[in-house]
């Protein structure tokens, strides 16, 4: 979880009137008033800039003071007026956050005390285990509390698990199945993004990141990534917008400062076409499928068991890593390097080499022609599979099959889609409904 959650509603460039937050904070505290006092906080920048002014008058005491410090992110102010209601089950689960992001994460588990019956309790203690990094204790309250755990919030700590052992494949699964029950769940909508943004999958981690921002309170880390992502496709301004409302939530935030910086500079450097053509063309042949090429069936597997799926991710590894898997050999090994050389590429390429490697004569794999899709088609089969509205996991696989068009889905069989890695009977079904409508079937 983020030290500074962020409104994002100024994109709109209107202000709606609503409900004075402070307001809300009058009577009883408890979560379900804590949950609407944090919904009209970050209605937007300008009520937050509102409530900043407002600290800063007598009237800013007691626990409305410490419970306004705490939604700003401002911990250290909010804890010792916290300390005072930690009697409040609600207070406690505020306090114990803040305790978290001050790193008191033993202090944290104290005020948690009843995490093994107590839902928001045991999630809160996650959420402090994981934030310190403290694994093993991170999977013993897991264990403890996964019972009374919502099943969301259970796919979600799984998901947190698995990327502590650094399964990243299997972390992605988690959060798609915490998606599915929850399609606004912020944490899992944020780590979903940030895994398919480390695996290059940048168009995906890009609508992630938007999703995201359409929940607010956003994480400034969320803001700042689909930033960076906004920049990489030439979108400056989109990402200046970014690096803007990070600031806004944290002024003395470096790297945010440092990327708006290189943003703005960029707007006004002069355009190389040709070079960004070269950069196109190299990006696209690192975004090539490994199954566009014909690969046995051991070397394939074991691939796509290391988390392998394009060109790119190939590269990256070292004949040593490679070696090292089960089942991989020195056959499957050349076959791969035979493919590499042609497209100009060898394993164990660093970065800065991958950067100043020209492809310009690689091989492209390019769909023909007769095959590209067609919008305004009369036969469904000739139309973009893109209209078939698919869920976030089922597009991955589409997209990892290469499939261009409704009829190549169709031309798939059952197994060929079950085969792929995190593709289950759920998101088959999704797909026979899909074609169904459209009076077509998978192949058999």
């Amino acid at each position: 979880m983020s030290d500074g959650p962020i409104s994002t509603s100024n994109d709109l460039g209107t202000e709606r009137p609503g409900i004075d937050p402070l307001n809300v904070l009058d009577g009883a505290i408890d979560h379900a008033r804590l949950r609407e006092f944090r919904a009209h906080v970050f209605r937007s920048v300008h009520e937050i800039e509102r409530l900043r002014d407002w600290l800063a008058t007598p009237m800013a005491r007691g626990i409305k003071r410490g419970l306004v410090l705490w939604s700003l992110g401002r911990h250290a102010e909010a804890a010792p007026l916290l300390e005072e209601h930690r009697d409040n089950a609600a207070v406690a689960i505020c306090l114990a956050r803040s305790y978290a992001a001050l790193g008191r994460t033993d202090d944290a588990l104290k005020v948690l005390a009843a995490r093994k019956t107590d839902p928001l309790q045991a999630s809160s203690a996650l959420h402090a285990l994981e934030r310190a990094g403290r694994r093993d204790e991170f999977q013993k309250v897991l264990g403890e509390c996964e019972k009374v755990l919502p099943e969301t919030e259970r796919f979600y700590f799984q998901g947190r698990l698995r990327e502590f052992d650094g399964d990243a494949v299997g972390a992605i699964a988690c959060y798609d199945e915490a998606l599915a029950r929850d399609d606004a769940h912020p944490d899992a909508l944020f780590r979903l993004a940030l895994n398919v943004d480390l695996r290059g999958e940048d168009e995906e981690a890009r609508e992630l990141y938007e999703r995201s921002l359409m929940h607010p309170p956003v994480n400034v880390s969320c803001v700042i990534n689909l930033g960076v992502l906004y920049e990489d496709i030439g979108n400056f301004r989109r990402a200046m917008q970014c690096f803007d409302l990070a600031l806004q939530a944290q002024p003395d935030n470096a790297r945010a400062r440092l990327y708006r910086r290189d943003a703005a500079a960029a707007l006004s450097m002069y355009y190389d076409e040709d070079q960004e053509r070269r950069e196109d063309k190299k990006n696209k042949v690192l975004r090539t499928p490994i199954n566009d090429f014909e690969l046995s069936v051991r070397s394939r597997n074991c691939l796509a068991k290391m988390g392998v799926f394009t060109l790119g991710d190939l590269v990256r590894k070292s004949e040593q890593e490679l070696l090292s898997y089960k089942n991989f050999g020195e056959t499957s090994l050349e076959e791969i390097k035979q493919i590499l050389r042609a497209k100009g590429l060898r394993l164990g390429m660093a970065p800065e080499e991958l950067a100043s490697t020209s492809l310009e004569d690689a091989e492209e794999v390019v769909v023909p022609t007769e095959e590209q899709p067609d919008p305004e088609s009369p036969d469904p089969r000739k139309r973009p599979v893109a209209e078939l509205d698919l869920s976030v996991r089922s597009r991955r696989i589409v997209d990892l099959l290469k499939v261009k068009t409704i009829g190549d889905l169709s031309n798939k069989t059952e197994a060929e889609l079950l085969a792929c890695p995190n593709f289950g009977q759920t998101s088959l079904n999704e797909i026979r409904g899909k074609l169904d409508e459209l009076g077509l079937s998978l192949r058999t």
